[in-house]
């Protein structure tokens, strides 16, 4: 397999540019949508618990995610939809002169895959003088793992012992792991007389950036028990605006492989 060499470009006015801009204003405009809702909800609430006066909570959450890879590029396709994992701690702060906006943040571990179909270069070549070098339709997936920090508002409007959730902010996420493998079927053809699906061993993920910014959204449901102690699930979409390093590019075009990942989390928690 060829090496790729590593050029880095500056950062141009884009599609990819226009979409993470449409996206920060997509949140801005649901932020400002919901703000109607939870006034009307704080200004008919009349009696507040005392889980409502504490100042901060800590809390453990975990649920599965699904990820899904969207290409900026022309050369890349999605393959299909994968699963994933969201975990950790979080913190919420009560902020001042209201019982029902919180500041969210915490630290959580994320793991999440997803696959591109794309023309790749494969050479097979071995002692002989024989070109053995191939083009084929190959399918690569990228398993990350992220360290994750939360930075959010939440809302919440309480009835009772219940209350609805509204979430909005941003996940910062630093890459600490992850693997990468090749599938691909090889050609029928004179030189290799039979059919041969192939994969390759999985290698360290050198594709994924170090860091990438992610904005999400989500709605949740939390009751209240008794001393303080909240149960509460949440189903949040995330939008996360670059996954590739400058180091991904296709190693017949040199061309940089450019995407971004929509995922939904199902999450279960406690807050204390």
């Amino acid at each position: 397999m060829k090496k790729l060499p590593v050029t880095r470009y500056p950062l141009p006015v884009t599609r990819y540019n226009l979409m993470v801009l449409r996206s920060y204003g997509l949140m801005v405009f649901l932020f400002f949508c919901l703000l109607p809702s939870v006034a009307f909800a704080q200004k008919n609430t009349n009696s507040k618990t005392n889980s409502e006066n504490k100042k901060v909570f800590f809390g453990v959450s975990v649920g599965p995610t699904i990820d899904w890879f969207t290409s900026t590029s022309k050369d890349l396709s999605r393959y299909k939809l994968k699963g994933g994992m969201i975990a950790g701690i979080n913190v919420e702060v009560n902020l001042p002169k209201t019982k029902m906006f919180y500041f969210s943040t915490g630290l959580l571990v994320r793991y999440l895959q997803g696959d591109f179909s794309y023309q790749k270069e494969y050479d097979f070549s071995g002692p002989n003088p024989i070109n053995n070098t191939i083009r084929v339709s190959t399918v690569t997936t990228y398993q990350t793992t992220y360290l994750t920090i939360p930075t959010g508002i939440k809302f919440r409007m309480p009835i009772k012992n219940c209350a609805f959730i509204g979430k909005l902010g941003l996940y910062h996420n630093f890459r600490i792991g992850g693997k990468q493998f090749d599938s691909f079927t090889l050609p029928n053809d004179n030189a290799i007389p039979n059919k041969y699906f192939v994969s390759t061993p999985k290698i360290k993920n050198t594709a994924a950036a170090l860091f990438a910014e992610s904005g999400f959204l989500g709605l949740g449901f939390e009751y209240t028990l008794k001393n303080n102690f909240r149960i509460f699930t949440n189903m949040d979409y995330s939008c996360q605006f670059n996954y590739f390093s400058t180091k991904a590019k296709n190693n017949i075009t040199n061309k940089q492989f450019k995407s971004i990942i929509h995922s939904l989390h199902i999450v279960v928690g406690v807050l204390f």
